[in-house]
Protein backbone atom coordinates (compact mmCIF):
# COMPACT_ATOMS: atom_id res chain seq x y z
CA UNK A 1 0.00 0.00 0.00
CA UNK A 2 0.89 3.56 -0.74
CA UNK A 3 1.44 6.31 1.54
CA UNK A 4 -1.33 8.70 1.35
CA UNK A 5 0.03 11.71 3.44
CA UNK A 6 3.26 13.03 5.29
CA UNK A 7 3.16 15.41 7.93
CA UNK A 8 6.16 17.00 8.97
CA UNK A 9 6.85 19.38 11.93
CA UNK A 10 10.24 20.78 13.12
CA UNK A 11 9.77 21.42 17.05
CA UNK A 12 12.77 23.06 19.28
CA UNK A 13 13.44 20.78 22.22
CA UNK A 14 11.10 22.46 24.13
CA UNK A 15 8.39 20.40 26.55
CA UNK A 16 5.86 23.18 25.95
CA UNK A 17 6.01 22.57 22.13
CA UNK A 18 4.96 18.77 23.21
CA UNK A 19 1.08 19.23 23.16
CA UNK A 20 1.43 20.73 19.52
CA UNK A 21 2.93 17.00 18.71
CA UNK A 22 0.43 15.21 20.81
CA UNK A 23 -2.34 17.02 19.10
CA UNK A 24 -0.98 16.58 15.77
CA UNK A 25 0.18 12.90 16.61
CA UNK A 26 -3.87 11.88 17.74
CA UNK A 27 -5.60 14.03 14.57
CA UNK A 28 -3.10 11.47 12.21
CA UNK A 29 -4.54 8.44 14.33
CA UNK A 30 -8.40 8.82 13.54
CA UNK A 31 -7.64 10.14 10.47
CA UNK A 32 -5.76 6.39 9.61
CA UNK A 33 -9.17 4.82 11.67
CA UNK A 34 -7.26 3.79 15.09
CA UNK A 35 -10.32 4.25 18.38
CA UNK A 36 -9.33 6.20 20.81
CA UNK A 37 -7.73 3.90 23.25
CA UNK A 38 -5.10 2.59 20.90
CA UNK A 39 -4.66 7.00 19.20
CA UNK A 40 -4.19 7.44 23.26
CA UNK A 41 -1.72 4.55 23.46
CA UNK A 42 0.08 5.91 20.51
CA UNK A 43 0.09 9.62 21.63
CA UNK A 44 1.36 8.67 24.42
CA UNK A 45 4.58 6.38 23.12
CA UNK A 46 5.63 9.68 20.73
CA UNK A 47 5.41 11.57 23.96
CA UNK A 48 7.66 9.48 25.95
CA UNK A 49 10.25 9.53 22.87
CA UNK A 50 10.60 13.22 22.48
CA UNK A 51 11.11 13.30 26.11
CA UNK A 52 13.51 11.22 25.99
CA UNK A 53 15.16 13.01 23.16
CA UNK A 54 15.26 16.19 25.14
CA UNK A 55 16.27 15.03 27.98
CA UNK A 56 19.30 12.36 27.01
CA UNK A 57 20.29 13.78 23.74
CA UNK A 58 19.93 17.40 24.07
CA UNK A 59 20.17 17.13 28.31
CA UNK A 60 17.37 19.46 28.47
CA UNK A 61 18.72 22.38 26.49
CA UNK A 62 15.67 24.37 24.37
CA UNK A 63 18.96 24.35 21.66
CA UNK A 64 18.05 21.77 20.08
CA UNK A 65 15.58 20.60 17.53
CA UNK A 66 13.44 17.74 16.70
CA UNK A 67 11.64 16.89 13.30
CA UNK A 68 8.71 14.57 13.65
CA UNK A 69 7.48 12.87 10.39
CA UNK A 70 4.12 11.25 10.20
CA UNK A 71 2.99 8.71 7.91
CA UNK A 72 -0.23 7.96 6.88
CA UNK A 73 -1.03 4.83 5.31
CA UNK A 74 -4.43 2.97 4.85
CA UNK A 75 -2.80 -0.16 7.19
CA UNK A 76 -0.69 1.55 9.30
CA UNK A 77 0.57 5.14 11.00
CA UNK A 78 4.52 5.38 10.91
CA UNK A 79 5.85 8.06 13.40
CA UNK A 80 9.73 8.95 12.64
CA UNK A 81 11.26 11.33 15.64
CA UNK A 82 14.95 12.43 14.34
CA UNK A 83 17.21 14.20 17.13
CA UNK A 84 20.77 16.25 15.49
CA UNK A 85 22.53 15.09 19.18
CA UNK A 86 25.12 12.27 19.35
CA UNK A 87 24.90 9.21 18.86
CA UNK A 88 22.98 6.85 21.40
CA UNK A 89 24.62 3.40 22.83
CA UNK A 90 21.71 0.94 21.63
CA UNK A 91 23.77 -1.90 23.42
CA UNK A 92 23.35 0.20 26.41
CA UNK A 93 19.66 0.68 25.42
CA UNK A 94 19.15 -2.79 24.65
CA UNK A 95 19.97 -3.94 28.07
CA UNK A 96 18.16 -1.33 29.83
CA UNK A 97 15.23 -2.21 28.23
CA UNK A 98 15.58 -6.17 28.81
CA UNK A 99 16.33 -5.44 32.47
CA UNK A 100 13.51 -2.95 32.96
CA UNK A 101 11.28 -6.26 31.63
CA UNK A 102 12.42 -8.57 33.95
CA UNK A 103 11.68 -5.68 37.16
CA UNK A 104 8.55 -5.15 35.77
CA UNK A 105 7.63 -8.98 35.43
CA UNK A 106 9.13 -10.14 38.62
CA UNK A 107 6.68 -8.96 41.24
CA UNK A 108 9.81 -8.15 44.05
CA UNK A 109 10.81 -5.64 42.60
CA UNK A 110 9.60 -2.00 43.31
CA UNK A 111 8.19 0.04 40.27
CA UNK A 112 10.60 2.72 40.21
CA UNK A 113 11.25 5.67 37.57
CA UNK A 114 14.00 5.08 34.49
CA UNK A 115 13.00 3.34 31.25
CA UNK A 116 9.61 3.25 31.91
CA UNK A 117 9.10 5.70 29.08
CA UNK A 118 11.10 3.16 26.84
CA UNK A 119 9.51 0.40 28.21
CA UNK A 120 6.13 2.22 27.35
CA UNK A 121 6.92 3.02 23.73
CA UNK A 122 7.98 -0.98 22.90
CA UNK A 123 5.02 -2.39 23.98
CA UNK A 124 2.23 -0.04 22.57
CA UNK A 125 4.30 0.50 18.87
CA UNK A 126 4.10 -3.27 16.89
CA UNK A 127 7.51 -1.84 15.34
CA UNK A 128 9.80 0.16 17.02
CA UNK A 129 13.51 1.24 14.76
CA UNK A 130 16.68 2.60 16.20
CA UNK A 131 18.84 4.19 13.52
CA UNK A 132 21.92 6.48 15.29
CA UNK A 133 24.51 8.03 14.15
CA UNK A 134 27.71 10.46 15.53
CA UNK A 135 27.15 12.86 12.43
CA UNK A 136 23.75 13.07 11.82
CA UNK A 137 22.25 12.00 15.24
CA UNK A 138 19.50 9.41 16.38
CA UNK A 139 15.99 8.56 14.06
CA UNK A 140 13.48 6.62 15.85
CA UNK A 141 10.63 5.01 14.08
CA UNK A 142 7.70 3.75 15.31
CA UNK A 143 5.13 1.52 13.48
CA UNK A 144 1.76 0.92 14.67
CA UNK A 145 -0.71 -1.18 12.22
CA UNK A 146 -4.32 -0.46 12.42
CA UNK A 147 -5.38 -4.23 12.23
CA UNK A 148 -3.79 -6.23 15.19
CA UNK A 149 -2.15 -8.48 13.15
CA UNK A 150 1.12 -6.37 12.77
CA UNK A 151 4.29 -8.01 13.67
CA UNK A 152 6.34 -7.59 17.04
CA UNK A 153 9.77 -6.13 15.89
CA UNK A 154 12.53 -4.16 17.46
CA UNK A 155 15.56 -3.42 15.42
CA UNK A 156 18.52 -1.82 16.46
CA UNK A 157 20.91 -0.53 13.55
CA UNK A 158 23.82 1.65 13.94
CA UNK A 159 25.61 3.59 11.36
CA UNK A 160 29.05 5.48 11.24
Amino acid sequence: MTMRDAIDITIPSDPKMMRLVRKTVAQACEMVGFDSRVTHAITLAVDEGCTNIIRHCYGGSLAGSIVVRICLYGDRIEIFLRDFGDSIDLQRLQRCIEKRRREIESSKAPLRPGGLGVILIHSVMDKVKYRTSSKSGTVLKLVKYLSATGEKKVAIKRTS
